[in-house]
């Protein structure tokens, strides 16, 4: 295994250099910052081992001939100083198990640790408010360590196997205070889903510092054009190389390092090119979560492959769908032609998954790139999909997106905060900004406490009438999928759904017997009749029996 072994303060380290002609390692004392020792590694076929002394706390690093300080690419930790990253000698990490099954399928909700509550802890205070509205699943923002000088979002990662420090309250236990939020998450009944980002380093391209893999083995670690550039499909400056052993290596202990602090799933981040290698790592992957019973999730696409629906991710793995956000959010902003793509989406997308498509499609019309829910209805773009509705629409629009989402056959998803309406001002890309404008700003819960409700009751209701053996109908008994129909309605467990996503009031025949009883009306309706209900413009009403 590479990294670090402890036998009392004797460190064994090895790092994989196949093309080197010497490595050393430098240690500097955390007590006796001026003493740096050093020691020579030596070679074992294509790695390189240092056995010495060293104290916790002590910062490390690692040269490759005449080149720059490197990072250990498996350590547990390390501290960005102002000569640059460093790794830092850390005890082992703690171990706790996963939480219990749920006990209802999956509410996922997306937050980034600074933005939901500052740190670790902080974040522990916000989660009986997640919990109350009926989420499962906190998918927690990436927390490899990164540079947080040009970055905020932390897709960036200087390391995968280690905690960012900012993240704790006492940096050096950044990885307990994480496990602290874990367990605190299961005790109210949640899972915690991580997402995590192999697809490539934060070293970027070629013009800035080399941190690690690329002092080590460039030529393997990532993937390069045939004149030596790399290629960059992730639109990050680099792409790693899924084929190469060392890669799958520091991958796997990744995963397992932050498994065994309670993580219950993995959400990977442009996994398609993880699939770069015929889909060998994906499989290895998918064999080590198994006797775990950890969740994996894709997101399967990047700058050079789309892959949602793909027979490449094996039976189990769940899969983001943005065909469901761009279908959702055009149909309700009343584009033309989308009834049946929204015919789809509703029953679970069977179009790209098949049959089994309500246990591998993760629903969402918000994630954390992008405009936030509230901004879809204050921007008007059509790049987004999304339109300025005016103060007077505004939280019957929102309303509408988040039926759709929680009514319809999939896993759903939304980032923190939707549920009272943050906003970025429209700030679609704000990866590099940290503070009040990517901050949940927790006073607007009170003023769109409405919207809130509306989240909690659809929840509950979803729980209660799960979205299966849909089936469809139009304002009549027949769907209009028209190229200038913009209305659908749909029977599942005992709920009835009529949405109007047109201009003008329309009028539904409710096409299955009952006693039918409003429970949702994003707008009251404009008026009833035995069997019928004129809709509001651009409303969606669910009825119970």
């Amino acid at each position: 295994m590479a990294g670090w072994c402890s036998m009392n303060a004797l460190r064994r380290l090895r790092v994989h250099a196949p093309g080197a002609q010497q490595v050393a390692v430098f240690v500097r004392s955390h007590h006796l910052p001026g003493e740096v020792s050093s020691v020579a590694a030596r070679r074992e076929h294509d790695s390189w081992v240092a056995e010495f002394e060293a104290a916790v706390g002590d910062h490390y690093w690692i040269r490759v001939d005449d080149g720059p300080p490197l990072l250990d690419p498996s350590c547990h930790d390390l501290l960005v100083t102002p000569d640059g990253p460093r790794s830092v000698v850390r005890d082992p990490w703690p171990r706790q198990r996963q939480g219990a099954p749920l006990a209802q399928s999956p509410v996922v909700y997306e937050l980034h640790v600074r933005g939901f509550g500052r740190t670790f802890s902080g974040c522990i205070q916000h989660l009986d408010h997640v919990a109350g509205i009926g989420v499962n699943v906190i998918e927690l923002m990436p927390v490899h360590p990164f540079d947080p000088q040009h970055n905020y979002w932390g897709y960036m990662p200087l390391v995968w196997g280690a905690v960012h420090r900012p993240y704790a309250l006492q940096p050096e236990r950044a990885a307990e205070e994480m496990a602290e939020l874990v367990a605190a998450a299961h005790d109210r009944g949640m899972h915690v889903w991580l997402d995590v980002v192999f697809n490539h380093t934060g070293e970027g391209n070629a013009s800035l510092p080399t941190h690690s893999l690329r002092g080590l083995d460039d030529d393997h670690a990532y993937r390069h054009h045939a004149d030596g550039r790399y290629i960059d499909d992730s639109g990050c400056g680099n792409d790693i190389n899924p084929g190469d052993p060392y890669v799958r290596e520091l991958v796997l202990e990744a995963l397992g390092r932050y498994a065994d602090l309670g993580i219950d799933g993995f959400r990977f981040d442009l996994a398609s090119l993880l699939t770069r290698d015929g889909g060998e790592l994906v499989q290895m992957i998918t064999d080590w979560a198994a006797p775990r019973g950890v969740a994996l999730i894709a997101e399967p696409w990047d700058l050079g492959a789309y892959q949602v629906g793909s027979p490449v991710w094996p039976p189990g793995w769940l899969q983001w769908n943005d065909r469901f956000r761009d279908d959702v959010r055009g149909f309700l902003r009343g584009e033309p032609g989308l009834v049946g793509a929204i015919r789809q989406r509703v029953q679970g997308s069977p179009d790209q998954f098949g049959a089994d498509g309500a246990q591998r499609t993760v629903n969402f019309v918000t994630a954390h790139d992008g405009l936030t829910l509230h901004d879809l209805t204050i921007v008007t773009s059509d790049r987004h999909r999304s339109w300025d509705t005016g103060p007077e629409l505004r939280l019957q629009q929102l309303k509408n997106h988040v039926v759709l989402l929680l009514l319809s056959a999939g896993t759903p998803m939304w980032v923190m905060g939707d549920e009272f309406a943050r906003t970025q001002d429209g700030n679609d890309n704000p990866y590099d900004i940290d503070g009040p404008l990517t901050w949940v700003d927790w006073a607007r819960a009170r003023a769109w406490h409405e919207l809130t409700e509306c989240i909690r009751s659809l929840v509950q209701l979803r729980r209660n009438h799960p979205p299966v053996d849909v089936r469809f109908y139009g304002v009549g008994a027949e769907v209009d999928d028209s190229h200038e129909s913009r209305s659908i309605a749909w029977s599942a467990s005992g709920l009835y759904v009529m949405v109007n996503a047109w201009w003008e009031q329309l009028t539904f025949d409710v096409q299955e017997p009952g006693d039918w009883q409003v429970v949702i009306a994003t707008a009251e309706p404009a008026a009833r009749g035995p069997g019928s209900f004129t809709l509001a413009p651009r409303s969606i009403v669910v009825l119970r029996r």
